[in-house]
């Protein structure tokens, strides 16, 4: 029997147009059904479905069980991801989503060595996101920075290397360094070289930690790689240490509750740990993962967490402003910029 995936609740007008700081998005899970379609077709790819099984194939169906299953969901986008002009696009499309959802603050993350080739270089795969937010930022106005990624399953040279080109173009959108992909497989240890080569270097780092393992990896990421934001780190919940390791040191934690029900990091809603982080003093944003892929915005997560945990409207205000100090936005300027929109919207809400 098809199971039913669980969705969030559809937003309140007033959650829309709250100002809001998206720091986890993936531009992997952001990739349009219709969108989708359309780059197989310029690219001359085989489509494997109709536009009306489009969406069936590319977003959650509830018959997930893990992180791995929910990746290889996402993973069908990758064959459609091999071009400039295609990156370029669901970059742009990821800004404009976010855009309409009143996001004044995006930073999207992304892995450009899954999507090179010989005829496309890391280096231009970079560079074609990044002109698709800046394209975004000056037909919307949404400030939108890229994160990139590397992932944990590929050689730890390949991601010295990702982070090597990541410093390069850290004047010119990239604003930080990640690490992604399956947790419980493959342990970040490996990859402490390719941190060590960002550290102190002015780029935000964060880890994908203690969402499909334990919170000794949300530990590690702090402790031995230096991560000022951790993915996730729901099982940071497990070990109260690690708790008031995070919050002592103010590590933020990028949380994503609909994709944490989708992936198996928590058992069901009621159990997220959402609310305990809050309340502990632990800082916290809100994101929506891989937006399309999980049917979900980042209002919508919102709406969710409000109704779920009694999060208050000040609350989730709050979590904005928490959000925006704890970017890897480097212009204070813009910063306390945008920090206003969101201290006036506090202050008439």
């Amino acid at each position: 029997m098809m199971q039913t995936a669980f969705t969030p609740p559809a937003p309140t007008r007033d959650l829309v147009e709250m100002p809001k700081c998206n720091l986890h998005t993936h531009l992997e899970g952001s990739v349009r059904p219709e969108t989708f379609i359309a780059l197989a077709v310029q690219q001359n790819l085989p489509v494997p479905f109709t536009e009306d099984e489009a969406a069936d194939h590319l977003q959650i169906s509830g018959e997930e069980k893990s992180l791995v299953d929910y990746l290889d969901k996402i993973m069908i986008n990758y064959p459609v991801l091999k071009n400039y002009t295609a990156l370029k696009r669901v970059a742009f499309e990821a800004a404009e989503y976010a855009f309409r959802d009143g996001v004044i603050y995006l930073e999207l993350r992304a892995g450009p060595v899954t999507h090179s080739r010989e005829e496309l270089p890391v280096e231009a795969c970079v560079e074609a996101m990044l002109e698709g937010l800046a394209e975004a930022q000056e037909n919307f106005g949404i400030v939108a920075r890229l994160i990139i990624a590397g992932l944990r399953n590929h050689d730890p040279q390949h991601n010295t290397k990702l982070a090597e080109i990541a410093l390069r173009y850290q004047d010119n959108g990239v604003v930080g360094f990640d690490l992604a992909g399956d947790e419980a497989g493959y342990p970040a240890e490996l990859h402490r070289e390719a941190f060590a080569k960002v550290r102190d270097s002015g780029l935000g780092i964060t880890v994908h930690a203690g969402e499909a393992s334990g919170h000794e990896n949300v530990r590690y990421a702090v402790c031995a790689i230096g991560a000022d934001r951790i993915g996730h780190g729901v099982r940071s919940i497990d070990s109260i240490p690690t708790m008031e390791l995070v919050r002592d040191k103010q590590v933020l934690l990028e949380i994503c509750p609909t994709s944490n029900v989708h992936t198996g990091a928590v058992a069901n809603l009621e159990a997220h740990p959402v609310k305990t982080f809050f309340d502990f003093g632990i800082p916290i944003s809100i994101g929506d993962d891989d937006p399309i892929t999980s049917r979900t915005r980042v209002s919508s997560e919102l709406m969710l967490i409000k109704e779920a945990f009694g999060f208050t409207q000040k609350d989730l205000l709050k979590i904005q402003l928490s959000s925006l100090e704890h970017s890897f936005l480097r212009d204070e300027i813009l910063k306390t910029q945008l920090r206003k929109k969101v201290e006036a919207f506090l202050i008439n809400g």
